[in-house]
């Protein structure tokens, strides 16, 4: 079997005109990119990569995947996947493994061990070997653009379908409008529940520092991404500081980058991001580096690639989801969603 084509499609969208925000950023929404992996046996796999933000990112991500990518994935042997990960990285190195390379690898990788996953019949967890049958979940929920009433009652709903952890946006311009929004979803989800909470790098180091004591007094389960993401030195002085566990890495690129974090101690939790890191080939190799370091995994979003990767994650603790709509594939019973059952990456 041999790959003979690899289709792009930019799918760009208008952003939200009431878009959700976080202290670093609004996230109007681009739209994404589809790829698809075609073989001389008619088997294919699809692979995606989406933006939460950046007008023309789709269209720029199918031009360097048309353009860089494909030229060296067309006639590979689609059983040899981390070669052709390897020769990807080979051929990206002048520019840089970062970014929209990063992402556009994983984008093929994804359609590659999709497609091998389908040509064998089986869920991707079941060719690397699972580790785990169910997945805990939890709601990311609380927008730092919701009013507190608001950002109340979504958390509410999230524990009403069933979760048992939520994890609301911090980073407001002072401490004690963080420690109001903790107290404001606490009255909402009750005591029981679980609340991490998430400044996506806003903050100083010495801040992080004073915020992370308070938030540790508040019983919060985890403190993610308060500075920024590669600073490398402030997260290992934050970890040694604090008893409240520092979560990172969705901003992490390569094995390598992670590497560095693990053997620094600068994190309690690794997060990483499916489209940064490089795809399911960087993430096993991930899990594979915190069952060694013996460091909690928790995702940085879950769709089905992600999640079969997280099913043969040793020290998996967290499943990152938002609400589960109606007609969604993934089901919540006891906190925890079942794996993706059908070939490749399919849910059914």
């Amino acid at each position: 079997m041999r790959v003979t084509a690899v289709q792009v499609q930019a799918r760009p969208r208008q952003g939200s005109p009431r878009p959700i925000r976080d202290a670093l950023q609004a996230l109007p929404g681009a739209g994404g990119v589809e790829v698809v992996v075609q073989t001389d046996t008619g088997v294919s796999g699809h692979g995606d990569c989406s933006f939460g933000r950046i007008a023309g990112a789709p269209q720029a991500l199918a031009t360097f995947i048309e353009q860089v990518l494909r030229p060296v994935v067309v006639g590979t042997d689609p059983a040899c996947v981390r070669g052709t990960h390897q020769a990807m990285l080979r051929e990206t190195e002048y520019i840089g493994y970062t970014g929209l390379a990063a992402m556009a690898i994983s984008a093929v990788d994804t359609a590659l061990w999709d497609l091998l996953g389908k040509a064998h019949g089986v869920p991707c967890w079941q060719l690397w070997g699972a580790v785990h049958e169910r997945i805990p979940a939890y709601a990311m929920v609380g927008w730092l653009n919701y009013a507190d009433d608001e950002v109340q009652a979504i958390c509410s709903r999230a524990v009403d379908q069933g979760f048992r952890a939520v994890k609301v946006k911090v980073g407001y311009p002072t401490l004690e409008e963080d420690l109001r929004r903790i107290e404001v979803v606490r009255q909402g989800v009750g005591r029981e529940v679980r609340i991490m909470v998430d400044a996506n790098q806003s903050l100083t180091t010495a801040e992080a520092l004073r915020r992370g004591r308070a938030f540790e007094d508040l019983g919060v389960y985890w403190w993610e991404e308060p500075i920024a993401s590669d600073d490398i030195d402030g997260y290992a002085e934050l970890a040694a500081a604090l008893d409240i566990p520092v979560a990172t890495g969705e901003n992490l690129y390569a094995v390598q980058e992670f590497g560095r974090f693990f053997r620094r101690g600068a994190l309690d939790i690794v997060q990483p991001d499916l489209r940064r890191s490089g795809g399911p080939t960087v993430l096993l190799e991930v899990a594979a580096l915190a069952d060694a370091f013996n460091v909690p995994y928790a995702s940085h979003g879950s769709n089905a690639a992600h999640m079969n990767v997280m099913a043969c994650a040793p020290t998996l603790i967290y499943a990152e989801t938002g609400l589960v709509a109606p007609d969604s594939p993934m089901r919540l019973e006891d906190g925890c969603v079942g794996l993706p059952q059908g070939p490749g990456f399919s849910w059914e």
